[in-house]
């Protein structure tokens, strides 16, 4: 075979994987929305008793809500983006099947309502054994693709392993007869704080590709300060013992010093040190603006939060969203034309990013304006005390922010499945 022919298999290959990657991502979301579907109807008199375990399966279709929503979505898109510069494919090819095997297995044992709901903070689970393995084979999956040469992605790479080891350094050292409940919250809390350092590194390595970016001395900077970021976990997991507050603390400290710090210097980098600096006016300009606008709002209630109010709603919810308004934009204009298979009428893609963008900046807004008047978090119906004209104003706010984000992630959804299953 001579080296074009090669050269044309291996890109052949890699466009495969590329496109079996964001079916998998935009089938997290799509599955996430099925599900809180679910949540609605586990919440309708006379229906909930026909759902598997009844009313209890309003529990655990939340917690793989978030899962596939928070979790595999943003995996499976860091794959995604791995799979689009790695040199060697069948990695990654192998990463596909056992994420989506861990996926069906997370689905099915929800579906049978199997195990009992842990809201953990982070990473919410099932306690179930084949809850677990599904979880691990996503994992696996997600680090097939990611550890090998050529992704580009050695920093936020290094970030995942290092929140797979917390993972299993909390599951080492925590005993196995300390309350379900305690236990599993602590063996998640903190290498859930280090996936913040992963999905902020994917963030960032979209804003990069949005603008049309090259790498500089401050952007690798940036980089390797998200490493350093994420490493400092060892020596909490190392000094502090799981059970106790300090740890917890630790954690918590970690995320205020250590990740606002890389976001802020590749943003500058971006609009300064390339001397090109974005389009506005163009979509991927568009969702880079955006992106930067929902999650410099999450950053700054992150700074400013209350003791068990709406704002730290407010600020997780803004965070993600910027996290995923940038990865929507991405999708939709470097990875479809990419693979060949481009939007070709912007005019859709324009109001999905705009009512997506828009849609989770009034959803936090209206989250942290209810804060400070000092509605509670986790909390519905009566219980939130809404006895003020702007209590229910900011809830009102809420809950339009909301409607409006899903939306323009069911347009997103359906426009990217449409282009992906079909090709023309």
């Amino acid at each position: 075979m001579s080296a074009k022919s090669m050269h044309m298999q291996q890109n052949h290959f890699r466009m495969l994987e590329l496109r079996l990657w964001l079916l998998l991502a935009v089938a997290a979301l799509a599955v996430a929305g099925g599900l809180a579907l679910g949540l609605a109807l586990a919440r309708t008199p006379v229906v909930q008793d026909y759902l598997p375990s009844g009313p209890a399966f309003f529990h655990k279709a939340l917690v793989t809500h978030v899962v596939f929503s928070f979790q595999v979505w943003l995996l499976a898109m860091l794959a995604a983006l791995a799979a689009d510069t790695a040199r060697l494919s069948w990695p990654g090819l192998a990463g596909v099947g056992l994420c989506a095997g861990g996926g069906l297995l997370m689905l099915a044992v929800t579906l049978a309502g199997w195990g009992e709901a842990s809201l953990n903070n982070y990473v919410p689970v099932l306690d179930h054994p084949l809850y677990f393995a599904g979880l691990a084979l996503v994992g696996a999956g997600v680090a097939a693709a990611l550890w090998r040469p050529g992704t580009g992605l050695a920093a936020v790479g290094w970030c995942y392993a290092v929140a797979l080891g917390c993972f299993a350094l909390a599951a080492w050292r925590l005993p196995a007869d300390l309350d379900p409940a305690f236990r599993l919250e602590r063996l998640f809390w903190g290498g859930g704080h280090v996936l913040q350092f992963v999905n902020t590194g994917l963030v960032m390595v979209a804003w990069q590709r949005l603008s049309g970016h090259q790498p500089t001395r401050l952007s690798r900077l940036a980089f390797t300060l998200l490493a350093v970021g994420a490493s400092s976990a060892v020596v909490v997991e190392l000094r502090f013992d799981p059970q106790g507050l300090a740890w917890r603390q630790a954690y918590t400290d970690l995320l205020w010093f250590m990740l606002p710090l890389p976001p802020l210097l590749l943003a500058a980098d971006v609009l300064v040190s390339s001397g090109r600096r974005p389009d506005w006016r163009s979509l991927a300009g568009g969702a880079l603006g955006a992106s930067w606008l929902v999650f410099a709002l999450g950053g700054g209630a992150g700074f400013a939060l209350g003791a068990g109010d709406t704002r730290t709603p407010s600020h997780y919810h803004a965070m993600i969203g910027g996290v995923n308004v940038a990865l929507m934009g991405l999708v939709i204009c470097v990875l479809l034309p990419r693979l060949g298979r481009p939007i070709l009428s912007p005019r859709l893609p324009r109001w999905q990013i705009g009512l997506y963008g828009g849609g989770q900046l009034l959803h936090a807004l209206g989250f942290y304006l209810a804060g400070l008047a000092g509605v509670a978090r986790k909390t519905a119906g009566a219980e939130q005390g809404l006895d003020s004209v702007f209590k229910l104003v900011s809830m009102g706010v809420v809950g339009l922010g909301g409607a409006v984000a899903v939306l323009g992630g069911v347009l997103f959804v359906g426009q990217v499945l449409a282009r992906l299953v079909r090709h023309d």
